[in-house]
C-alpha cells in the first residue's frame, strides 16, 4: 500500500504519510467502520438480552400464576424459588399499577389546599416501597433468627407469592372506592393489609417443617410482633410530631 500523493509505502493503520504528511482516508474509514461495527454489535447484544429476558419472564410467569393460584402451600413448602429478575418484574408491575390507580384516585382539588397531586402520588409510591422493604426485612430477619440455611431468594420469592393475594385484594378495594362503594372498599383494603401483616407468620409456619429450627416458631412470632410494634410506634410518633409542627407553623404564619 502506497501514499496517494508521494507513493511512499504506508500501512493500513497509518493516519498520515511518514514522508509527505498527507492525511490518509483509509485509516479514518477503517476507524469509522470499526466504530459502527462495535455499535451494531452492542445493539444486537442488547436486543438479544432483551428477548431472552422477555421469554424467560413469560415462561416463568406462566408457571408462577398457575402454582400460586392452585398450589401455594406446596410451592412455599418446596425449595423452588423464582429468579430475581422475575420478582423485580412483578414488583415493578405492582408499583406501576399503584401509580396509575393513585393518579386516578387522588383528587386534583387538593391543590386548593396548597398540596400538589403529584407530590401526594409520589409520597404514596415512596411510602409503599419503604413499607414493603421494612416488612420484608423484618420477615427475613426473624426467619433467619428462627431457622438455619434459609436463602434470601427463597424467602423473597415466597413473600412476593403470598402477598400477591393481598395486592389483588388492595386493588379490588381501590376499584370499589372509585365506584363509590366505600363499604366494600374498606373491607377489601383492610383484608389486604391483614394479609400483608400475617404473611411472615404464614412463611414461618410453613418453613418449620422444611428447615432446622433454632427455637420454637411461637418465639419467632412474638419477636415479629414486638419488632413490628416498635417500628409502627416510631413511624406514628414521627408522623404525628411532624404534623403538629406543620400545624403550628401555619398558625404562626397566619398571625394568630
Amino acid at each position: 500500500m502506497n501514499c496517494p500523493k508521494c507513493h511512499a509505502p504506508i500501512t493500513q493503520d497509518d493516519r498520515f504519510c511518514g514522508e509527505c504528511g498527507e492525511k490518509l482516508e483509509q485509516a479514518e474509514h477503517s476507524n469509522n467502520t470499526e466504530s459502527s461495527g462495535s455499535q451494531n454489535e452492542k445493539v444486537e447484544k442488547f436486543k438479544s438480552s432483551l428477548n431472552t429476558y422477555k421469554n424467560d419472564t413469560l415462561n416463568e410467569g406462566q408457571g408462577f400464576f398457575k402454582n400460586i393460584f392452585t398450589r401455594l402451600d406446596q410451592e412455599v413448602s418446596s425449595y423452588h424459588a423464582y429468579s430475581y429478575k422475575f420478582i423485580a418484574s412483578l414488583v415493578g408491575a405492582g408499583l406501576l399499577l399503584l401509580l396509575i390507580f393513585s393518579l386516578i384516585a387522588v383528587p386534583k382539588e387538593l391543590e386548593f389546599f396548597g398540596v400538589s397531586k403529584v407530590s401526594v402520588v409520589f409520597k404514596i409510591i415512596i411510602f409503599t416501597i419503604l413499607a414493603l422493604g421494612i416488612l420484608f426485612g423484618v420477615t427475613f430477619g426473624v426467619i433467619k433468627i428462627l431457622m438455619q440455611n434459609v436463602r434470601v431468594q427463597k424467602v423473597l420469592s415466597d413473600f412476593v407469592s403470598f402477598n400477591l393475594f393481598g395486592t389483588l385484594s388492595f386493588f379490588v378495594g381501590v376499584l370499589f372506592a372509585l365506584m363509590s362503594v366505600p363499604s366494600f372498599a374498606i373491607i377489601f383494603i383492610a383484608f389486604s393489609l391483614l394479609l400483608f401483616v400475617i404473611s411472615p407468620i404464614y412463611l414461618m409456619t410453613k418453613y418449620s417443617n422444611q428447615y432446622q429450627l433454632r427455637m420454637p416458631v411461637i418465639y419467632g412470632i412474638i419477636i415479629y410482633f414486638v419488632v413490628l410494634g416498635i417500628i409502627v410506634r416510631i413511624l406514628v410518633e414521627s408522623t404525628f410530631t411532624s404534623n403538629l409542627l406543620d400545624i403550628g407553623e401555619s398558625i404562626f404564619d397566619s398571625g394568630y
